[in-house]
């Protein structure tokens, strides 16, 4: 009889390629959405496996409303949990609200439902972010390495007041909340952390708008697309391919040594001059067409150079093999292609 698992947040753009492996390798999966209508795409993507019950949804409406896990924990035997359900915003109108407390609350609810109502379940695994290790406000870090001892100093009340701060906020103490609860609860499963930076690659989620994409692909599209005539870095200096995130889930729920680990996942550093170069290398065509701009001097980063990242723990325990940049972006841009085509955008 396979492992059944439980993966939060199914529709997300992690989430579907974590799916994706989990069918391969002969999980059932039971997957949490926030309505029967978002489970629609999922289901005709993924209709043999829904056929034959490999695949199955549960509707939490509400993820920070107490107990909202507890129905679907009471009605399976679980063998692992990936909790991946998690707000990714920038701008919105109340931090506690819109980010804190969905993503606090969500994660320490899912623990006390699997706590309660779990008992076989052995291993949950969260989807974290690089965002709970890095201190922006140290900036650049010339030659600093980030690794898993790293936290972001973040506290809630900072993230009230300094604006943007809140989705940082909220993957730090979403983080610390359930290292936490399993320290002061002693519960029967184990803890796994994956914390990736900007993900970048092909989007196997429902895309039926490119103006929808999920954050880090939007900003390669619009400049892609020559909306944006002005490439700007992205908030962070380092990169992961979406399917090497995914990889490392599966990893972490089938490696019993992952066991109470915290991993960096993350192929390196990048900066936008890079994406500017390989656009008109391997489209130049296009490049001419759409009037994307050429990269400049300062597009290669900050003169000093950045902070990087020590990816050993990952390799070596979980087994990631890293995609590099090149092959993460070609397949990222002649996916954005072909969804031209498919949505009839000129």
């Amino acid at each position: 009889m396979s492992q059944h698992i439980l993966l939060t947040g199914g529709n997300g753009f992690i989430a579907v390629h974590i799916i994706v492996l989990l069918l391969e390798q002969g999980y059932t999966v039971t997957t949490t959405l926030r309505s029967e209508g978002k489970a629609t795409y999922l289901r005709k993507r993924f209709a043999a496996a829904v056929n034959e019950g490999q695949l199955r949804f549960a509707i939490v409406e509400d993820i920070t409303v107490p107990g909202a896990f507890d129905q679907v924990v009471k009605d399976n035997k679980f063998d692992g949990v990936l909790h991946t359900s998690s707000p990714v915003a920038f701008s919105v109108v109340n931090v506690v609200k819109d980010l804190l407390m969905p993503a606090i609350d969500g994660t320490t609810g899912i623990l006390k439902s699997i706590k309660a109502y779990g008992p076989t379940v052995k291993r949950v695994v969260l989807t974290s972010s690089f965002a709970a290790m890095n201190d922006r406000e140290k900036g650049d870090r010339p030659g600093y390495v980030y690794s898993e001892k790293d936290w972001n100093p973040i506290t809630e009340e900072e993230a009230k007041q300094v604006p943007g701060a809140g989705y940082r906020a909220s993957k730090k103490l979403a983080e610390k909340a359930a290292w936490d609860f399993v320290e002061n609860e002693q519960p029967s499963f184990d803890l796994v952390t994956i914390c990736p930076p900007m993900v970048y690659g092909p989007a196997l989620q429902e895309v039926t708008d490119l103006q929808q994409l999920n954050y880090s692909s939007a900003a390669f599209y619009a400049l892609f697309s020559g909306k944006d005539q002005g490439p700007k870095q992205v908030p962070l200096w380092l990169w992961v391919d979406v399917r090497d995130v995914a990889w490392a889930h599966l990893a972490a729920i089938e490696t019993p040594r992952a066991g109470n680990n915290r991993f960096l996942i993350s192929e390196g550093t990048f900066n936008i001059a890079q994406v500017c170069d390989f656009i008109w290398k391997a489209y130049p065509e296009r490049a001419r067409t759409k009037g994307i701009p050429k990269s400049k001097s300062e597009d290669h980063g900050p003169p000093g150079g950045t902070y990087s990242s020590n990816n050993s723990k990952s390799k070596e325990i979980l087994g990631v093999e890293y995609r590099n940049f090149g092959t993460t972006l070609k397949d990222m841009l002649d996916q954005f292609i072909a969804l031209e085509v498919e949505l009839g955008i000129e």
